[in-house]
């Protein structure tokens, strides 16, 4: 049986001269460990991409520009690229086109949102490198693959606002602010903490293990 093929979306290298595109290898280890392939986005046709890949992993890094979601700039941290966020989000419409699996995470969970039509919090403390608690909302995807309660990872600056059309928030921090996010009738599932610095063997001193989050994958996989 041949693995599932997941298309993770990668940053320009700040600096490269050649246009140089990359991604953690913590996501491909990760997907790797639920049993699927992982292929960094090189560029191309969206929607060629979409019909030969089987889900898409929106991957962390820097912020959205904030006029794709209807704002002026208002932190003095804002770290943009106008041309990975017009890639993402038309990944994502064809991976969304073909009902196909999209796991966003953390900056990923914020393109989601913004797809949708949401909003974003431009600067929020307590959360960039501070492991804090999370609860899940249950019933949600995000429950099931992560338990009621866990210590997250995070590294962000910016938290989902106004939620999306046809989006549900699957998670909460303690000070109230969206932690993960699911679509109510598509494939997607979005969150804010990073589940692949989170997976024994991997990575040391994990709060919790979320191995389980990349299978998600093979679970929402399209039925031939």
């Amino acid at each position: 049986m041949q693995d599932s093929v997941i298309l993770i979306s990668t940053a320009i290298e700040p600096g490269a001269r050649s246009s140089k595109r990359t991604a953690s290898t913590l996501y491909g280890d990760a997907l790797a460990r639920a049993g699927v392939s992982g292929v960094l986005y090189a560029g191309g046709d969206p929607i060629a991409l979409a019909g030969r890949c089987d889900g898409l992993l929106l991957s962390g890094g820097g912020d959205l520009e904030p006029a794709l979601y209807g704002q002026t700039p208002q932190s003095h941290r804002l770290s943009l690229d106008p041309v990975r966020d017009t890639e993402e989000l038309a990944l994502l419409r064809a991976f969304c086109a073909l009902r196909k699996p999209v796991l966003g995470i953390c900056r990923g969970m914020q393109v989601i949102n913004v797809a949708f039509g949401g909003t974003l919090l431009q600067e929020v403390a307590g959360h960039d490198g501070i492991p804090h608690p999370v609860t899940t909302v249950a019933g949600t995807h995000t429950a099931r693959l992560t338990g009621g309660f866990f210590k997250a990872s995070s590294y962000h600056h910016q938290a989902v606002g106004q939620l999306g059309h046809g989006l549900c928030a699957a998670a909460y921090a303690a000070d109230g602010l969206i932690e993960a996010l699911e679509h109510r009738s598509l494939p997607i599932l979005g969150v804010q903490w990073h589940p692949e610095r989170m997976i024994p063997g991997l990575c040391t001193d994990v709060p919790a293990d979320h191995s389980a989050l990349f299978t998600y994958f093979i679970q929402r996989k399209p039925k031939p």
